[in-house]
């Protein structure tokens, strides 16, 4: 177990840069004026995970062995590998000076800014999906044999939104798709809240909230390395691990609420609250940059 625990932990520690890297790369080889399709093409990877990788990979692990599962994420690990030496171009190091002189993106008002609209703003989304079997089960009234598809609806949601938010980030601008998109998600919340008591709509509204939630991905990235000239890749890994932030504190305050004896759909509220500020974020963040124009 302990075993099992620390390797959890190492394999989590690349992940902010390798999506960091990975939206530089993406926005670097893309026509101009379609960056944030690009990236949203390089996030399709993590919503395709969450559509099929998870349900097959918890499948096999029941059928066969978790370890077979475990090995073959490590050999899908290492043909990834292969695949970017061989494929991916060696493109130019936007990334000028040393480290030290790249982590002065730290030092910029925007760079805080950005950093707290994300971790707020998706905390939204992880206060409704971190609850959603006890939603489900409790609210919806749904069998658990049923919540495997709930989640499938969810992922293929976060499937197509991860696209329209690419869609959005290059047609107006990042910042005013992060503001629809967070203004969206606040609303879907409400909704979900009034209407998860009814089945068909349990399922209806786990594919749109998850559409409507994962929107939000290319525009942050884009803002990100919009605000972040001369250290994109240390900024758009900031934009992973404020969303990782997002991930821990929407569980958290999700599940304050609920262990009030509130109900398993009073963490909707939370959401409301938590999306809404990272629309209002969002909002003055335009205006502030506006004003320095």
């Amino acid at each position: 177990y302990n075993t099992l625990l620390i390797a959890r932990f190492m394999s989590g520690l690349p992940h902010g840069a390798f999506f960091g890297v990975g939206s530089v790369v993406a926005a670097q080889l893309a026509t101009k004026g379609k960056e944030a399709q690009a990236i949203s093409i390089m996030f399709a990877g993590l919503t395709f995970a969450n559509l099929v990788g998870v349900p097959l990979g918890t499948k096999l692990g029941q059928v066969f062995s978790w370890r077979l599962t475990f090995g073959i994420i490590a050999s899908l690990g290492l043909i990834t590998m292969l695949a970017i030496s061989l494929w991916v171009p060696n493109l130019k190091n936007t990334n000028k000076g040393s480290l030290v002189e790249q982590l002065s993106f730290f030092k910029k008002w925007e760079a805080w800014v950005l950093i707290v609209m994300i971790s707020i703003g998706t905390s939204g989304l992880f206060a409704w999906i971190s609850y959603i079997s006890p939603l489900m089960t409790n609210v919806a009234d749904l069998p658990k044999t049923k919540v495997p598809i709930i989640m499938t609806l969810i992922g293929l949601g976060m499937f197509v939104g991860n696209f329209i938010g690419g869609k959005l980030a290059d047609t107006m601008s990042p910042n005013k798709a992060a503001i629809i998109s967070f203004a969206s998600m606040a609303i879907c919340l409400v909704i979900v809240y009034f209407t998860s008591h009814i089945q068909i709509m349990a399922y209806i509204m786990s594919f749109i909230t998850g559409l409507i939630a994962f929107t939000i991905g290319s525009p942050i990235q884009m803002m990100l390395i919009n605000n972040g000239k001369g250290s994109e890749t240390l900024a758009a890994a900031a934009g992973q691990a404020s969303f990782n932030i997002g991930n821990a504190l929407g569980a958290f305050l999700g599940g304050i609420p609920i262990a009030m004896g509130l109900g398993f759909n009073s963490q909707l509220w939370v959401g409301f609250i938590m999306a809404s500020v990272g629309s209002i974020i969002a909002a003055i963040f335009l205006q502030l940059k506006s004003k320095r124009v």
